[in-house]
């Protein structure tokens, strides 16, 4: 108890922590804490350069940046896009409200897409949005062998949950047309509430900025996009500027964060896998992770097993709504009439999916984050002897 309670006051009333709350405190005086103050446009300038992007551009939440980049990227009616089962909810909404057609692929253990998918419909499809989950980035031969077939499709990144991850060699988030990113609380980038939007296409940038941000000057020469931005299409998408200051805290402090959590999570892999009926999705370079959200995943169809692991871990379940097996889902007419409905009737998508969903858990990640290695390999022994 006493160890966990020092691990706290490390974490949350560091020098940096405390810098940002003062940071806060000072610009809430001087009321620069509205619009698009330096301090917002330098956290901005900073994430571009970090993440290999020309262009940053944040917003109020992910999902507003989710929605305003499909709209520049030019996802419209009928539009087909390929994304993972592992989506993440308001993400498929996002696509449906536009009017565009969702096409799931699935995943296996290693939360990568399955290799078994119809050829057909990555030909048909526009748009190829990736979810890098859980701090896990895609296969990039997978998503090769995709593109191979399809030289044409957009490239778009997902990568709430992999801030910091490596792909193809690049931090997540590079090599799409356009990548975006939550920065809700639970992040390792946060910015209490907020999101950002990277490309290095000024075009998909100024059309961001008139789509989404009233009166925000674009790069845009000839002026035409500063006063489309007075119209604001999309509706306002901007960020409170003082999340930035927090966020830039933690982009400060991420590769140490990643490599504290990586370490963790490979002790947790080393010592644990095995166990009969547990399996960890497979890492061939712990490197490459970053970034981690909700918990340190793992696939498990033991109760008795759960019950041995709950008594030292808290573990949680994998609770994303199956969305792709409900109809309204995969028509976006059929979800906008879903939508006006006075009585909503979804309790399938919190059903069984009868699939790996069913077995997918995860070990708590702020319980992870608060534990050093000897407080874990001692929950790991304790596993241990009452599997004994």
């Amino acid at each position: 108890m006493i160890k966990k309670f020092f691990l706290y006051l490390n974490e949350y009333f560091s020098f940096r922590n405390i810098k940002s709350s003062l940071t806060i405190f000072y610009y809430s005086l001087l009321k620069q804490n509205t619009k698009y103050p330096k301090y917002l446009l330098s956290f901005e300038s900073e994430m571009g350069k970090y993440f290999g992007s020309k262009y940053a551009l944040t917003f109020s939440n992910g999902t507003t940046a989710c929605t305003s980049l499909l709209y520049a990227l030019g996802l419209k009616k009928n539009s087909k896009i390929i994304i993972s089962k592992l989506t993440f909810p308001s993400v498929i909404s996002s696509i449906l409200r536009i009017g565009a057609i969702p096409i799931y692929l699935d995943f296996d253990k290693d939360l990568q897409i399955k290799k078994n998918f119809n050829q057909n419909k990555i030909l048909e499809a526009e748009f190829f949005l990736i979810t890098h989950a859980y701090g896990i980035p895609q296969d990039y031969n997978i998503i090769k062998s995709i593109k191979d077939i399809n030289q044409n499709l957009v490239l778009i990144e997902d990568i709430s949950h992999a801030q910091g991850a490596v792909f193809n060699n690049k931090y997540v988030g590079a090599e799409g047309l356009g990548s975006f990113m939550s920065m809700q609380g639970d992040k390792a980038i946060s910015a209490g509430e907020g999101g950002i939007v990277f490309t290095s296409s000024e075009k998909i940038y100024n059309k961001l900025i008139y789509l989404s941000h009233l009166n925000r000057k674009t790069q845009d020469l000839n002026n035409d996009s500063n006063l489309l931005s007075t119209i604001g299409f999309l509706g306002k998408g901007r960020m409170n500027p003082l999340g930035a200051i927090t966020a830039l805290n933690d982009l400060k402090n991420l590769k140490n964060r990643n490599k504290l959590l990586r370490e963790k999570i490979k002790f947790i892999h080393n010592n644990l896998s095995n166990f009969e009926n547990l399996y960890f999705p497979k890492i061939d370079n712990y490197q490459n992770m970053g970034g981690f959200h909700y918990g340190v995943p793992f696939f498990c169809n033991s109760e008795k097993l759960l019950k041995k692991l709950e008594s030292e871990f808290k573990i949680v379940k994998y609770n994303w709504p199956i969305l792709d097996i409900n109809e309204s889902f995969c028509d976006p007419e059929k979800f906008i009439n879903l939508v006006y409905e006075d009585q909503i009737e979804l309790s399938n998508v919190f059903d069984k999916s009868n699939d790996l969903r069913d077995q997918f858990y995860f070990f708590d990640l702020k319980q992870i984050k608060n534990s050093n290695i000897n407080l874990i390999k001692n929950k790991i022994i304790l596993v241990k002897k009452n599997e004994n």
